[in-house]
């Protein structure tokens, strides 16, 4: 659905006559705004996430999605705008317990980090830790894509992501206006 258009209303003038075209215009408008563009993605096998490399978190489960703008398959750690306009997201990064370093989370638009939607946490010692991004409002056009990424410096090696049902890697994605 890239490049799906936000309906604009009819601009009513006093010689108008209501038509077919007028009243599925405003129909669509109605349920475009009643419906927009939203997708909760999460991730159900665990992902080894590289020593201080901020990497994408694959997202292989989709609990939303009305517009198809995720693929559990093919590039499953995107969210792909269907429309321009401003869309409120936020992300989790699950990472298992490891008593050292830190971990981090972060929204990215085309790869590109999104000012301040970046968080860091130290990990407790005996169990997993979630890792929020700050929910951002972020402008973004047909094919432009979000991601949710994390990174880590626990033991100066990898560390796997955690998959609980309470602590959950994610990201939540809603148009909210043009």
């Amino acid at each position: 659905m890239a490049g799906l258009p936000v309906p604009v209303p009819y601009s009513w003038s006093v010689a108008d006559v209501f038509t077919a075209t007028i009243g599925n215009n405003t129909r669509d408008s109605l349920n475009f705004l009643l419906g927009p563009p939203v997708c909760i993605a999460t991730q159900a096998t665990v992902q080894s996430i590289p020593y201080q490399v901020w990497t994408p978190l694959s997202l292989d489960t989709t609990q939303l999605d009305p517009y198809g703008t995720h693929s559990n398959t093919v590039n499953n750690s995107r969210f792909t705008a269907p429309v321009r306009g401003w869309y409120t997201a936020c992300g989790v990064a699950s990472i298992n317990a490891n008593g050292t370093g830190a971990r981090g989370a972060r929204l990215q638009v085309n790869g590109q980090p999104v000012a301040g939607g970046c968080s860091f946490g130290l990990p407790p010692s005996s169990n997993a830790s979630g890792i929020a991004t700050p929910t951002r409002d972020i402008l973004m056009n047909p094919g432009d894509y979000l991601e949710v990424a994390s990174w880590q410096s626990s033991s100066g090696g990898a560390a796997p992501t955690g998959i609980y049902t309470d602590i959950c890697t994610a990201l939540w994605v809603r148009w909210s206006h043009s």
